[in-house]
């Protein structure tokens, strides 16, 4: 990995937050606004209840970012005209991902916290954690695990000239099947589709950490949970780089990455 690359995409995706305010409302507002809501309509229920409404906040940020970064920002370098000399430089469109994706980790990191911070000040939500040092751990791995996934979308935007539709179809699903917004039992069959899904264990161990009782998926525990979700980490970015070796070597002989 080119890290001077890899450093200027962070700095490049830190101006371009500041300096494009449209994408506050995705990134940030909006998942206030869910966990407000569904606050109002739950304040009095229990720890559980709660819990799943703020963890619901909370990896909607995160995702949001997350989607943004590492796919979203590839159709700008098209539009921008800025793919060109991306692909032509000695570091690869990945490690330029990578960046994009370290900012939007920090932005949808701190944008969880603060989900919990305000459900606690401004509802008394009645959410205790259990291990506040593992939940903190594992809200770091389940927020890599989401990049794992960002980071196969951004491939396969590269190929794809809609990718602004396939931005607006793929937020929601993985949200939903994470098991963040609804519990997994909810979903039917779709929930045996959850469990190749990093985030879908991430989001199980940190409802572990924060409930003592909670039994979790297939009666797993806290550290079963997150080795699964470690290792589906790994065979997801594994995949991103195997595609994007691809992709790159296929735009170099064809140059038809910008072709519209």
């Amino acid at each position: 990995m080119n890290l001077r690359a890899t450093g200027a995409a962070f700095k490049q995706q830190a101006i371009h937050f500041f300096a494009d305010p449209q994408w506050i409302i995705p990134s940030i507002i909006a998942p206030f606004i869910f966990t407000i809501v569904v606050l109002f309509m739950n304040g009095s229920g229990d720890g559980p209840v709660v819990l799943q409404a703020v963890l619901g906040g909370g990896v909607l940020g995160m995702w949001g970012n997350t989607i943004f970064a590492s796919g979203y920002s590839v159709s700008y370098d098209r539009y921008n005209g800025t793919v060109d000399p991306i692909m032509v430089s000695s570091s690869s469109l990945m490690d330029v991902v990578a960046g994009r994706c370290l900012w939007n980790t920090i932005i949808g990191l701190i944008n969880a916290l603060l989900v919990f911070v305000v459900a606690e000040l401004m509802f008394q939500a009645p959410m205790s954690i259990e291990n506040p040092l593992m939940f903190f751990a594992v809200l770091l791995l389940t927020l890599g695990s989401l990049s794992s996934i960002g980071m196969i979308f951004s491939a396969c935007f590269v190929w794809t000239r809609a990718s602004s539709a396939l931005f607006a179809v793929l937020e929601f699903p993985i949200y939903i099947l994470s098991g963040a917004m609804i519990p997994l039992t909810m979903l039917g069959g779709f929930q045996y589709v959850s469990y190749i899904l990093p985030p879908t264990w991430g989001v199980d161990a940190l409802k572990k950490s924060a409930l003592g009782t909670y039994e979790g998926m297939m009666e797993t525990s806290m550290a079963e949970s997150i080795l699964v979700m470690v290792v589906l980490m790994f065979v997801y970015l594994l995949i991103a780089f195997m595609m994007f070796k691809v992709i790159e070597r296929n735009v170099r002989v064809t140059g038809s990455m910008t072709r519209y």
